[in-house]
């Protein structure tokens, strides 16, 4: 049995891995390619719906099995509460922060294609002739790219406490 959970608990954690590696090289070209920003936003979003945060979960999961049936009380092993806490950061500090600058990110990015789209006279808009569309401006947040990044540390140090257990 616990080498099912083992399996299950490794392949949880591809599952996340491939999701923070999907939505961060997405947001990527987002912010370097402004002709595919909202596409490529688009496809940030999806990748956080059906990589990213279902396999957070699952790590959480299987995780929790895998330790109990390997014998560790989940409340008072030293690595294990300090593997949970770094755990708990990353589902509910990292993962909301990526979302919300998402979605951000894909709002501004949906009004400046529609505004890239609308031909509006120029005396409506109030710019002039050649002048970027108010609106239309690429979004370049640092909070997705930032969080995300934190995330793939916490992941890290994680890794290293379950592999070493060193208290």
């Amino acid at each position: 049995m616990s080498d099912l959970l083992l399996f299950l608990h490794v392949l949880a954690a591809f599952w996340y891995v491939m999701g923070l590696a999907a939505v961060q090289l997405a947001y990527v070209r987002a912010v370097r390619d402004n002709q595919a920003e909202a596409y490529a936003l688009n496809e940030a979003a999806h990748y956080q719906g059906v990589l990213l945060v279902p396999g957070a979960i699952a790590i959480g999961f299987t995780g929790v099995f895998l330790w109990a049936d390997a014998g560790y009380n989940l409340l008072t092993t030293g690595w294990l509460v300090a593997l949970e806490a770094l755990y708990l950061v990353t589902l509910l500090v990292c993962l909301p922060i990526i979302g919300i600058g998402l979605r951000r990110a894909r709002l501004t990015a949906l009004v400046a294609e529609r505004n890239r789209r609308r031909t509006l006279p120029q005396e409506s808009t109030g710019s002039a002739p050649g002048e970027e569309v108010p609106g239309s401006e690429p979004a370049a947040d640092a909070a997705p790219l930032l969080f995300g990044g934190l995330a793939t540390l916490l992941l890290v140090a994680m890794m290293a406490l379950s592999v070493f257990r060193p208290f």
